[in-house]
């Protein structure tokens, strides 16, 4: 009788991925896009480097619309570091904000990075649209519980006046020009005044308010909601206003004078007025993160957001 031979026994091995794909850090910036429209999906991974970039389920551009989409690629708490864009005509500078936020895997972040505000034709006193804000929104998108942080973006600068609230600010309300015509609690901006002459930032929940003179207004900022798109602008004869970045600038007018666009954020700035602060006010921010580190005026240049795994 043949002996039994044991046979050998074999210990399955599991093999984790802990990630959907290698993360340590990565910035989200305009992908060379400028003026009130964002990037195609085509910019940013002609912009960006890293492989998952090329892969739309894990980053995207949807209808080419500007807003880009990011995968998380696996739990754990995220520091992002978030700026808006700077106003025309080297104007009102972008809010900085930054925080710490525990973020799951395989949700998509929604980022819009705002872009510089379009300078207007030049004459006597020149000026342009207002800067693009910087959002950074989860699931579902359309409530303050869905914000992690907004940077507001600078108004623009026209080259006369004052100047007083044309920088981006860290606290929610957007900037005044005339008459408390900032945005507040996530809506637009107003435009300069009565009969206004520079439109409003776009908000959060609702779009900046139009220019309401001659016959070619500048446009209001649309909002987060509404796609983020910088206002058009309004001119009368030869002179362009100059268009808001994208990220909801406000448009700016000329008649000679050129009346600034507002900047967009989470309040919209509001636009310049016919005389006084002809420059447009800066858009509000805001932050729902832990271990903030907040600045205004900061940035001047298109914005950018940083986002690094701790």
């Amino acid at each position: 009788m043949n002996a039994q031979v044991a046979l050998p026994t074999f210990q399955a091995t599991h093999y984790v991925k802990s990630g959907l794909y290698s993360f340590s850090s990565h910035t989200f910036t305009n992908c060379g896009a400028t003026g009130k429209n964002g990037p195609t999906l085509s910019n940013c991974t002609s912009a960006y480097s890293p492989s998952w970039t090329d892969d739309t389920d894990y980053f995207n551009v949807p209808s080419n619309a500007g807003i880009q989409y990011w995968t998380v690629p696996k739990n754990g708490t995220y520091t992002i570091n978030a700026s808006g864009a700077q106003g025309a005509r080297a104007g009102g500078r972008g809010a900085r904000m930054i925080g710490n936020f525990n973020l799951t895997k395989g949700e998509i972040i929604k980022i819009a990075v705002g872009q510089i505000g379009v300078n207007g034709s030049t004459n006597s006193y020149t000026g342009g649209g207002g800067g693009g804000g910087t959002f950074v929104i989860k699931h579902p998108y359309n409530s303050n519980a869905s914000i992690l942080v907004i940077a507001g973006g600078g108004g623009g600068r026209t080259n006369h006046g004052s100047t007083n609230t044309i920088d981006a600010v860290t606290t929610s309300d957007g900037g005044d020009t005339y008459n408390n015509g900032g945005g507040t609690d996530g809506d637009g901006g107003d435009d300069g005044q009565s009969n206004g002459p520079g439109a409003g930032g776009g908000g959060f929940f609702t779009n900046g308010e139009n220019g309401t003179y001659g016959t070619v207004k500048p446009n209001g900022g649309k909002s987060f909601i509404n796609g983020l798109v910088g206002g058009t602008d309004g001119y009368t004869g030869s002179y362009d206003g100059g268009d808001g970045g994208f990220g909801g600038g406000g448009g700016g007018l000329n008649n000679s004078y050129n009346r600034s666009g507002g900047g967009g954020g989470y309040s919209g700035g509001q636009g310049g007025t016919w005389s006084g602060q002809m420059s447009g006010g800066g858009g509000g921010s805001y932050n729902s993160g832990s271990s903030q580190s907040n600045t205004a005026a900061f940035r001047e240049d298109h914005g950018q957001v940083i986002i690094t795994i701790n």
